[in-house]
């Protein structure tokens, strides 16, 4: 948020946030001191992975660059799609670490049947990001990806503002209908059921033509013709 209102630029926050990771495994490893071996490993694999993401990552300048460009990437989606963050949190958060927790797990029961089925689900996963690379790359997937996102929120928005757009229409329709004197749907303009409906005297004409009887006038008798 600091960086997106423009109070701290992002080289600035980056420090920050990595200062910020290791804070936070400072209660657990407290926590863990007063428990038993199993929960303070637990702290102290939390601590040194944090300080070994520092020690990869923020030394070095090109490889600085690496964390900043996919913040940049993912600021320039969010300002495209609203909706993306919650599928960043929802990947990054929940999927993948679920996903890695399952393949460790097949890994440590010590069965052959679940070792060969991690074993494939590591090489799908691989393969996947490799074509994943690729797609991205040669065969214009960012391209369309950004393509995507913006239909997704122009979607999301015209969605929004459609009944708002209903009614300025509606109203605008109204005055010109005031200034031009066109015929109003709701009652002005008769319905087709309206005109091919017949009043009950219309009705009635065809049965008064069929009682009266034919006048005699015109014709001869047969008497009168001898």
């Amino acid at each position: 948020p600091l960086v997106g209102i423009g109070m701290l630029r992002l080289e600035q926050m980056l420090p920050l946030t990595l200062g910020a990771n290791i804070g936070t495994t400072i209660t657990g490893l407290m926590a863990a001191m007063l428990s038993n071996t199993n929960a303070l490993q637990v702290a102290l694999a939390h601590l040194f992975f944090n300080v070994t993401g520092i020690v990869i990552w923020y030394p070095l300048p090109f490889m600085r660059a690496v964390p900043l460009h996919a913040a940049r990437q993912l600021g320039k989606g969010t300002r495209i799609w609203k909706g993306l963050p919650l599928v960043y949190i929802g990947v990054a958060f929940f999927l993948v670490p679920l996903m890695f927790l399952g393949i460790s797990t097949m890994f440590t029961q010590d069965k052959k049947g679940l070792t060969v089925l991690a074993s494939f689900i590591v090489i799908i996963i691989g393969l996947l990001i490799c074509w994943t690379i690729y797609y991205c790359r040669y065969r214009g997937g960012k391209q369309k990806c950004y393509e995507c996102l913006v239909m997704r929120q122009a979607r999301r928005e015209m969605m929004a503002t459609l009944p708002h757009d209903m009614a300025f229409l509606m109203a605008g329709y109204k005055k010109l209908a005031e200034h031009t004197g066109l015929p109003d749907e709701e009652g002005d303009e008769e319905t087709p059921e309206e005109e091919d409906k017949e009043t009950p005297e219309e009705a009635a004409k065809p049965l008064e033509q069929a009682e009266t009887p034919p006048s005699n006038e015109g014709t001869t008798t047969e008497e009168e013709a001898a």
